[in-house]
């Protein structure tokens, strides 16, 4: 039984799950999981669709998903509201179009959709059944911005409309059809033999909507219909009987193979009211809503019935235990099967003490269910609260995989490379899945190197053309084909012999300080003698190549390395002109003058470059490889030494983007004093405001127990006094030519959390966080805050392994991540997220979202990879990076307790400024578990077991760094 629960869960991670186990001793499952359902409600759009349209192909499309997802799910039959409150979802002589379908009652969808026959069509492509669900007297569904008893809202062919003496208005603000009417009954069944006769529907279907409370103005229709009974609420029940009972002849009679069904409110009555009810303390829908469910099922009224067991194991009030032994005994002997309607909107309650918290409620009622076997399967309410919780998507998609479609999932396949490529590497890793209990061949060469769930690794080698690579096993087979391109590859050739224009350095302005040195360089033919002339002196330029190939023009790239030249008198910018390029080949001369300048910023310039952009960041080069360094605020000012490309360089010596920035000739030199300096501790953040003269650019940085303040062109400075309780030991400053800083040295052995700049507009606040702590008690973490970002997301799959882009790194980091949440949460820490599902995130809003939280810890939760040249198969292990040095000390904890409570291979701590990493408000660190292409990796990677102790790994590290 183990071997085909982890057969179950193999299954599920093919299908791209994300399980999660609630933690709790199991009781062994029995093999078959019975039915499954899922409803999918249209009232108020809950479900389906999202919102009201007419348009054919958006009704469509949002069908298709939720059927694709019940699909994925394992699910056997939706349940489809098709009759929400008087209307319908589908073509009907007897209800109008419903307004949750296209937005106002009565009007159709465009083109003739019918979504009622699409539904049931799609179902069936899949191997899903359609229960056509209606709510039977519910006219409307009052929300807060409506009238009561809205009956100016219906169509005319509403049958309220056609037939007001059959309306009740309840005390709800809803109208109702009476059920105490004959004529509204047989209306009712004939929209049913409607259905059943139009459309290849597998069941009909009705929820606990009977009489809506006791309070029912329905007193005349007793006096006229009710003779015989001894009181109103026996006529009642006999009218609620009454519709069930002729719907259920009507389809033995018309349609004996659709199967009626009913899913009641969970509880028929108590105990202390009835003695044959159950032992809870609930409200009772026999009493209530003059519902017989029990009745029902004894006469044998109906095919299944579904009660709504929507409260937990234990619960004081009515205990799911208790509740579906008593449904049990009602079932049993009756030939009626017994359904579980399951709470799946409960799940993932915010509050930890909730026993809805997390996924785990849900799984040990499901396997509560499984020892019962007069428990003939579920039905969840409803389609969104699973489509948008992954966790209980992926619990419900994992246990309703059967041993037959793991079987049948199991085929040898190929995932990275995913498709046939082009290549100039030597050798190539390939990676994918097989059936674990079938030898599996290579070009008819056994491949040895599997993990025990039959995922595979192998690195290959290729020769130049094309190299096919097929691996067989028994029953199955998969190739893929990567082309070997030549090593050197000849260039384009040349139409003629020229120096393209396009090839000339420098396309945009050039400013360099004297000394520096830049590389001129253009394209010209092999074989050219080319030469560059600039500030009126020429150069004779450096090919890359010198020999012809086959007597063709093929272009060589030219260089020479310019000196920036040296010159004296005041500072200022020096205009070198644009430089000249001249090119002779075979008799042919070309000369082309590239379209931008060169020129010179002498030391102290009065060369300015304000920053126009609030947030931007600085480069230590021209490019942002390395990440961005500094976060700069709107109107912070510095010389500018230098331009290149898209980037200024600014005298602090960082590179930002041209386009943030604002550069001009000033009338003077910077001289920037700070004429006021205060400093004040608060409970979470201390402040040091600085009232400086004029806008400098100012720029923090950590480390060693100290904080400095570099601030451009500070020619004074002065000292604030240091209130009690600061976390500063002192405050110093350093004022030299052209710039200056304030240093803030740390009491001993002190720490902080983070820090940022503002600018105002006359003043430079530097914030210093001051470290958290966790609380004594049972919630540990309560009061501290932590971002955790799941890695990647949407398009962007992140690194692809032996399941491809159907369990690829954006799926694992959200498992993760949401495990590492859960564990948090139950220690009373508050958790952000990044995302909390599959959908793209960029850098920007991962920054952005940590900058408006400030969180006290960031959290980066990826899986990694290598080039695909290199062996995988060989490569695992756990890092941590990080980029500040207040990050380091919670960055180097997690890395050690993780090697060592894991035994997890050790690959390193690492300092890198990766762009979620840019913020200094907290400490920020990224997390790379494993290696997905890696099999053995993967697998660790995706079994559920082993990432809830990873989490409880971290969560421990976490408690310490703030507790001890």
């Amino acid at each position: 039984m183990k071997k085909l629960f982890k057969l179950i869960i193999l299954a599920a991670v093919i299908a791209m799950a994300i399980p999660l186990n609630g933690g709790y001793a199991k009781a062994e499952p029995l093999d078959e999981k019975g039915f499954s359902g899922i409803w999918v409600a249209t009232v108020l759009n809950i479900d389906y669709p999202s919102k009201p349209s007419a348009d054919a192909e958006v009704l469509k499309q949002e069908a298709v998903k939720i059927l694709d997802d019940a699909k994925k799910l394992g699910m056997d039959a939706v349940f489809l509201q098709v009759r929400p409150s008087g209307d319908a979802l589908y073509k009907s002589r007897f209800y109008p179009w419903s307004k949750y379908l296209t937005g106002r009652q009565g009007l159709a969808p465009g083109g003739g959709f019918d979504p009622l026959e699409f539904w049931v069509a799609e179902a069936h492509k899949r191997g899903i059944e359609l229960h056509a669900w209606i709510n039977p007297y519910r006219i409307t569904k009052k929300t807060i911005s409506e009238p009561k008893h809205d009956i100016k809202s219906l169509d005319p062919a509403n049958p309220a409309v056609r037939n007001p003496d059959w309306v009740v208005k309840h005390g709800d603000g809803n109208l109702y059809l009476n059920p105490g009417i004959p004529a509204a009954r047989k209306y009712i069944t004939d929209g049913v033999l409607e259905i059943v006769q139009n459309y290849e529907v597998d069941g009909i279907h009705m929820d606990d909507y009977f009489y809506p409370g006791k309070s029912f103005d329905d007193k005349d229709a007793y006096s006229k219909y009710g003779k015989g009974f001894k009181d109103i609420n026996d006529w009642r029940r006999e009218n609620v009987n009454l519709l069930v009972r002729e719907i259920s002849e009507a389809l033995k009679m018309h349609s004996p193979a659709v199967r009626f069904g009913i899913s009641p409110f969970g509880i028929w009555a108590n105990k202390s009211s009835n003695p044959l009810g159950s032992d809870t303390r609930g409200a009772q829908t026999y009493y209530e809503h003059f519902a017989d469910t029990r009745k029902w099922v004894k006469e044998k009224t109906i095919d299944y019935i579904i009660p709504q067991l929507y409260w937990n194991i234990g619960y004081s009030i009515a205990d799911y235990e208790k509740l579906a032994a008593w449904w049990t005994d009602v079932a049993k002997g009756t030939g009626v099967d017994l359904y579980i309607g399951q709470a799946a909107y409960r799940v993932l309650n915010s509050d930890p003490a909730s026993p809805w918290h997390g996924v785990g409620e849900i799984e040990r009622q499901l396997d509560l269910n499984s020892q019962n076997p007069e428990i003939k399967g579920s039905v969840f309410y409803n389609y969104s609260s699973i489509a948008k919780n992954p966790p209980l998507f992926s619990l419900l998609q994992a246990y309703y995989e059967k041993k037959d479609e793991v079987k049948a999932r199991l085929p040898v396949s190929v995932a990275v490379p995913g498709t046939d490529i082009k290549t100039r590497y030597d050798q190539y890793y390939i990676c994918g899945s097989s059936d674990p209990e079938k030898p599996l061949l290579l070009n008819g060469e056994p491949v040895e190197n599997r993990s025990s769930h039959g995922f595979f690794g192998i690195l290959v080698k290729l020769k130049e053309g094309a190299n096919t690579f097929a691996f067989s096993q028994e029953g199955s087979s998969s190739a893929v084909s990567i082309f070997k391109e030549a090593a050197s590859k000849l260039p384009e050739k040349m139409k003629k012999a020229e120096i393209p224009s396009s090839s000339v350095f420098p396309q945009s302005q050039e400013l360099r300080m004297p000394g520096e040195k830049i590389t001129l360089s253009c394209e010209a033919p092999i074989g050219s003698k080319v030469t560059v002339a600039i500030g009126g002196k020429s150069y004779a330029m450096n090919p890359s190549a010198t020999k012809a190939i086959d007597g063709g023009i093929y272009p060589a790239s030219f260089t020479y390395v310019y000196t920036i030249p040296s010159y004296t008198g005041n500072p200022r910018n020096i205009d070198l002109g644009a430089p000249v390029y001249k090119m002779s080949y075979k008799g042919t001369t070309n000369s082309v003058k590239a379209p931008a300048k060169i020129g010179v910023v002498m030391k102290n310039s009065p060369y300015y470059a304000e920053v126009i952009e609030d947030g931007i960041f600085t480069y230590p080069e021209p490019d942002r490889d390395n990440g961005g360094i500094h976060e700069l605020q709107k109107g912070m000012t510095d010389y500018a030494t230098g331009m290149t490309g898209d980037y200024v360089r600014l005298a602090m010596g960082q590179w930002v983007d041209k386009k943030s920035v604002r550069t001009y000739i000033g009338q003077s030199r910077m001289r920037a004093k700070v004429v006021k300096a205060t400093y004040t501790a608060g409970e979470s953040w201390d402040k040091l405001t600085l009232g400086i003269s004029t806008p400098s650019l100012a720029v923090a940085s950590y480390e060693n127990g100290e904080l400095r303040l570099a601030i451009a062109g500070l020619a004074e400075g002065v000292l604030p006094k240091l209130p009690e309780g600061a976390l500063l030991s002192c405050v110093e400053t350093k004022v030299k030519e052209g710039d200056g800083e304030y240093i803030l040295k740390l009491e001993k052995d002190q720490n902080i959390a983070g820090y940022y700049i503002e600018k105002t507009e006359k003043d430079i606040i530097l914030n210093i966080k001051r470290p958290v702590k966790g609380k004594p008690g049972p919630y540990p973490l309560s009061g501290i805050r932590i971002m955790l970002d799941p890695g990647h997301g949407g398009d962007s799959l992140g690194a692809v392994g032996p399941l491809g882009k159907e369990y690829s790194e954006k799926v694992i980091n959200l498992k993760t991540a949401l495990k590492l949440k859960y564990e948090l949460e139950s220690l009373g820490a508050q958790i952000l997220m990044t995302r909390t599902e599959d959908e793209a995130v960029s850098l920007e809003e991962r920054l952005a979202a940590s900058k408006a939280a400030k969180p006290d810890l960031f959290i980066s939760i990826h899986s990694n990879s290598m080039a695909d040249n290199i062996d995988i198969s060989k490569v695992n292990g756990f890092s941590v990076f990080y980029r500040d040095a207040h990050a380091y000390s919670i960055a180097e904890e997690i890395h050690d307790d993780t090697i060592k409570s894991l035994n997890r291979n050790d690959k390193g701590i690492h300092k890198k400024s990766f762009y979620v990493f840019r913020g200094t408000w907290t400490p920020s660190i990224l997390l790379e578990s494993g290696f997905v292409p890696n099999p053995a990796e993967f697998e660790w990677l995706i079994d559920d077991d082993e990432q809830s102790i990873l989490a409880k790994s971290l969560v421990q590290t976490i408690l310490k760094y703030y507790t001890e």
